[in-house]
């Protein structure tokens, strides 16, 4: 299911989780960089040049203000880290979890988001606009061991979602998992890409998901209803951990001279309940209550 903010005010779609009019204080996790680059990790193998560097609001090599605080942090590719000729990586959080070990769930829907720097004006990766120059992939924790039906530790495989970002040298189209655009970027500045997480109607019922991404002043400027069924796995709410991991995979070599800006990585249980999915009426109420979203106080209401 699929829709952009253009679409938000049509009650007859239905959407799992749409969770925008809420205060999402990051009670479960937080790193701005303000002091420390802790919690993100870079991958091994490719060419070894992947790294996190932490630098003043104005400084830097790309001489950004920093999203929130006076800190953000520059990533580096490692270029030839992804398993497919020509791309590499730029690292990931865990958020609270270590990768290994599953976050339990908090006994409410829940976010998980990154702030990253979007320039429209970056040339287009040299495989032409129409590819995607990175992605931002996010998963949830699972509490089966090893991982739903397959090798993949605390992560929920079967619920991988990734927003795609491509870039023709003017404007940043953006969609999530390949399928249609949800969001044109025309103007530079710190986008957040969200991914909530809510069990479903039953136990046994899909995850239900939103890929929301949000403008620096907390505008919904696209977002999608998807669910726990990816990689041709499942993951039902009986078995949802908490937050899980934030990834900068399939970056292609030399896009944006192999640097990105990121801040404020954080998790948080959601104010507002999710719905499965709503009615007409409900999801009515949900559009035309919600197209403003105060988020600005609740981003500076940060951990101590």
């Amino acid at each position: 299911m699929r829709f952009s903010v253009s679409s938000l005010l049509f009650p007859m779609l239905a959407i799992a989780s749409i969770a925008t009019c809420r205060a999402d204080v990051p009670n479960l996790y937080f790193q701005g960089f303000e002091t420390d680059t802790s919690g993100w990790y870079q991958d091994s193998g490719g060419d070894g040049n992947g790294s996190i560097t932490r630098v003043p609001s104005g400084g830097g090599s790309l001489g950004l203000t920093a999203a929130d605080g006076s800190y953000y942090a520059e990533v580096h590719n490692n270029t030839n880290a992804y398993p497919f000729p020509g791309y590499g990586t730029g690292g990931e959080s865990f958020f609270e979890g270590d990768g290994t070990n599953p976050t339990p769930y908090p006994g409410t829907p829940y976010y998980q988001s990154i702030d990253v720097y979007i320039d429209p004006s970056t040339a287009p990766n040299t495989l032409g606009p129409s590819v995607p120059a990175f992605w931002v992939d996010m998963f949830p924790s699972t509490t089966i061991a090893g991982g739903d039906a397959d090798d993949c530790g605390q992560i929920a495989c079967g619920d991988e979602h990734n927003f795609r970002l491509s870039y023709d040298g003017s404007t940043v189209t953006v969609d999530v998992d390949g399928g249609s655009t949800i969001a044109t970027i025309t103007t530079a500045g710190w986008y957040r890409f969200e991914a909530t997480y809510a069990p479903g109607a039953t136990p046994s019922s899909d995850v239900q998901n939103n890929m929301n991404i949000f403008d620096s002043l907390g505008n919904l400027v696209g977002t999608e209803a998807v669910q726990g069924d990816s990689d041709g796995e499942n993951l039902i709410g009986s078995d949802l951990g908490g937050p899980g991991m934030v990834w900068l995979p399939v970056w292609e070599n030399g896009f944006s001279n192999d640097l990105l800006g990121i801040d404020d990585v954080e998790a948080g249980t959601l104010s507002a309940s999710a719905v499965p999915e709503p009615s007409a009426l409900i999801f009515l109420a949900l559009a035309l209550g919600c197209i403003v979203v105060f988020r600005e106080k609740s981003r500076r209401q940060r951990l101590s």
